[in-house]
């Protein structure tokens, strides 16, 4: 799975899950599950089209989490991203939001997000 860090201004953008599915209603840095013969760049880039209406580009990757639910295995990995097009929609997300890395413990971050978080961001989620 992948996950979008995208800076802009001192703040990182995280997203909400739609009500409904898995997790609903927390937050998550956005990103997705990577289809068959994709590769972690385009999964995410692809991610980011669908959930929130933009292009972005990757710049590197940044950091992995892993975290046992109980019914599966998450293998996350954080690629840096940058908007080349669009503003950001809540297309297949509840809600967005730019957030200052030191805001983050107070959004209910799914727990791979949170360890990202520590390890990017230094923040204790």
């Amino acid at each position: 799975m992948t996950a979008a860090i995208i800076r802009r201004g001192g703040r990182v953008l995280i997203a909400r899950r739609p009500p409904g599915g898995r997790h609903p209603g927390r937050w998550e840095f956005p990103g997705g599950k990577v289809e068959p013969g994709e590769s972690l760049e385009e999964c995410v880039l692809r991610e980011l089209e669908e959930e929130l209406g933009v292009r972005a580009r990757v710049l590197g990757r940044l950091a992995e989490a892993g975290h046992s639910y109980p019914d599966m295995e998450v293998e996350l990995v954080a690629l840096e991203c940058e908007i080349i097009g669009g503003t950001p929609a809540d297309i297949e997300c509840a809600a967005h939001a730019w957030v200052r890395p030191e805001e983050l413990p107070a959004y209910d971050l799914l727990a791979p997000d949170r360890v990202l978080a520590r390890k990017i961001f230094g923040v204790a989620v």
